[in-house]
């Protein structure tokens, strides 16, 4: 009966055990079934119209990578086959690829497509042509794989000629004209560019002038707005009113008066420009010239009569050693002795014994020092120089100023610094000592002997800027003291002339804040004191330095050529009278020139030499003022 219970009780347990698994506790559940994914690539992407683009898919979650390849707006969207290849429409807007899942048709990935507008642009957009003139367009398309365009002129033939190139080639007539480039993928899409074709223009330069009876000028034509730069000349007075050569070479008449130079265009003959010459008393015509340019040079009057030009920079800006003779009967040049020494901004004075004294000057970068204290005298007589003693101080662009008692007075100067120190040459001895220093150093300035005897130094520079101090420097006690005064501008660069009257007249130069100056001091030795200038009075017509200004033998001054307030060297020449104080124009240089010399002739003619014209070349010409 025990062994019957059993082995129901076994089945029992048994058949709980099958209703328990029955019932999920004795078998194990299927894994869940992975999410399609869908990812489109590029997901954004530009297509120009009716060019294509190929779009790859990455399936996820199933074997069946297939896709189905569709453009969300139809064929209005462009087109796409079953590998992914689409074609844009020729619409512009965005549109939408959209790959689908074979294996899941509610999983799905998208990408946007731009279909940008065809554009052009044109370079240069603005252009000025002459007439008859070529200029290269260039055009850049966007928008589409053909980048071809179409030239045309808008005005048509009138406005001018292009090629399929880009070259356009201007019409004759002036005016404001269009070249156009149209796509030839999309010809509603266009760029514009402006042509300015310009009226032939003349230009001469001087514009004004004023010559003496005889003077030379060289007139300039400037021509625009045409290749052909030919010009004709002419004087409108004819024979009368001077002559002038094809390259425009213009030779005054002997009468005076206004005249009037014409250049005519050859491409327009319509077209022509005017410049007005008026002749007056006095002016320069060329002399013979040196035989070596030079500038920063000396000239110094023989009691022969003859000048002495020595020394300077050259061609290459070197110092010279060379000296030249001016023969005013045969108006030539010729050499004669030259120095033991090369130098530049020396000073050369003219002794009561005839011989003229040379000293310091600059001889060049890493020259000793004892050269530019070195002194030497030329003697007419044997047409050689020679040393002489030794100057107490190496100097340059110092003064020297012969007193009346014979001795040379040297004031300032320049060598590491600038020098306060001043010393006497003796003639008799042929020695320099030292005398009295200045009260402040200083170089670049004027040194005047007045009719008592006394030295008025004045103005120009030391490290710290331009100066307006001025000091009298006194034979008698051998001391300097400054003026009671001083100047109303200070100056370097400019001129000082002793008027009959025994004033001091200080004209031009360049001031402290680097302006060239029109207006002039005046030094009144009566009241010691400067006086200043009033507009329209002692105002020179022309802002100048590195001028020259000579005394002539009415009283008047001469003052020549430099540079202007536009840093241009000029040819202008004006006269300053005394009694009026008033500057007037008086016959130009015939060729325009700074840091050169003047030097009053015994028979009244004025002989300046040398100097740098506008270009910056150094000049072996010289002219002669009369």
């Amino acid at each position: 009966m025990r062994a019957k219970t059993l082995f129901v009780l076994t089945l029992l347990g048994l058949g709980l055990c099958w209703t328990i698994t029955g019932c999920g506790g004795g078998q194990t559940a299927p894994p869940p079934q992975p999410m399609v994914s869908i990812t489109v690539s590029p997901s954004a992407v530009t297509v120009f119209t009716g060019a294509m683009q190929n779009f790859t898919v990455t399936v996820t979650g199933t074997n069946n990578t297939e896709v189905t390849w569709t453009v969300q707006e139809g064929a209005a969207g462009g087109a796409i086959t079953s590998a992914g290849a689409y074609t844009a429409p020729q619409a512009v807007g965005i549109y939408h690829v959209i790959a689908t899942s074979q294996a899941d048709n509610t999983k799905r990935a998208m990408a946007s497509v731009t279909v940008p507008p065809v554009a052009v642009t044109i370079s240069p957009n603005a252009v000025t042509v002459i007439s008859s003139g070529t200029q290269g367009f260039t055009a850049m398309v966007t928008g589409t794989n053909n980048t071809a365009v179409t030239w045309s002129v808008f005005e048509g033939a009138a406005g001018g000629a292009i090629t399929g190139a880009g070259a356009y080639t201007a019409p004759q007539a002036t005016g404001t004209y269009h070249v156009v480039a149209t796509s030839q993928a999309d010809n509603s899409k266009s760029a514009m560019a402006s042509v300015n074709v310009p009226p032939i223009s003349v230009g001469i330069t001087p514009a004004t002038d004023a010559l003496g009876p005889s003077g030379k000028r060289t007139f300039e034509a400037v021509v625009g707005g045409t290749n052909n730069t030919s010009v004709a000349w002419s004087v409108q007075e004819g024979a009368v009113g001077g002559t002038i050569d094809a390259s425009g070479n213009y030779v005054a008449p002997t009468a005076q008066g206004a005249f009037h130079v014409v250049v005519t265009s050859a491409a327009d003959p319509m077209v022509n420009a005017i410049a007005t010459i008026t002749i007056v008393a006095a002016g320069f015509t060329p002399t013979g010239g040196m035989a070596e340019a030079r500038w920063s040079h000396t000239a110094t009057l023989l009691q022969d009569g003859k000048v002495l030009v020595v020394g300077g920079l050259d061609i290459l800006g070197a110092p010279l050693a060379t000296a030249e003779l001016y023969d005013p009967t045969t108006g030539t040049f010729s050499p004669t002795g030259s120095m033991a020494v090369k130098r530049e901004s020396q000073t050369a004075t003219l002794l009561s014994n005839g011989k003229v004294l040379v000293a310091g000057g600059f001889t060049g970068i890493g020259s000793p020092a004892s050269s530019q204290a070195s002194a030497e005298l030329y003697d007419p007589a044997t047409a050689a120089f020679t040393a002489t003693g030794d100057m107490t101080a190496p100097r340059f662009l110092h003064t020297a100023t012969l007193l009346p008692n014979g001795r040379v007075l040297l004031t300032g100067g320049f060598l590491s610094d600038d020098l306060a120190s001043a010393e006497l040459y003796d003639p008799a001895t042929g020695t320099f000592a030292a005398t009295g220093s200045m009260s402040q150093k200083r170089d670049s300035h004027s040194a005047t002997l007045l009719q008592d005897g006394t030295v008025l130094v004045a103005g120009g520079q030391d490290l710290n800027g331009v100066l307006s101090t001025a000091e009298l420097y006194d034979p008698a006690t051998g001391s300097f003291a400054f003026t009671l005064n001083q100047l109303n501008v200070g100056r370097v660069g400019h001129s000082a002339t002793l008027l009959p009257s025994g004033i001091v007249q200080l004209a031009g130069g360049v001031d402290d804040n680097d302006n060239i100056l029109p207006i002039a001091d005046r030094y009144d030795p009566a009241s010691k004191k400067f006086t200043a200038t009033i507009l329209g009075n002692g105002v020179m017509l022309s802002p100048r330095a590195a001028h020259t200004a000579t005394l002539l033998g009415d009283g008047e001054v001469l003052i020549a050529g430099g540079v202007n307030d536009a840093r241009v060297t000029v040819f202008s020449a004006e006269l300053y009278a005394p009694p009026g104080d008033a500057f007037t124009f008086t016959g130009s240089m015939a060729g325009a020139r700074d840091s050169h010399t003047a030097t009053l002739l015994q028979n009244g003619k004025v002989l300046v030499v040398g100097g740098i014209n506008p270009s910056g070349a150094t000049l072996a010409s010289a002219e002669l003022y009369h």
